[in-house]
């Protein structure tokens, strides 16, 4: 790779910054994350109250028959 190569190269990568993740790039992994937790702990208090399945098994046997 000569001189010509290597200036050419350093054009096309002036975007690329091999540096390590920044505090904002954290900050937003933790919101997001702490934005799951959240929502975990509101979705399963709401579906507290619901249920998605019959726990009787005698009646269900009875009506299939």
């Amino acid at each position: 790779m000569n001189r010509n190569d290597k200036a050419l190269l350093d054009k096309q990568l002036w975007g690329v910054n091999p540096e390590p993740p920044s505090l904002i790039a954290l900050a937003l992994v933790g919101v997001f994350l702490g934005g799951l937790v959240i929502g975990s702990f509101l979705f399963a208090r709401e579906s507290r109250h619901t249920q998605a399945a019959s726990h009787d098994i005698t009646g269900t046997i009875s009506q299939s028959q």
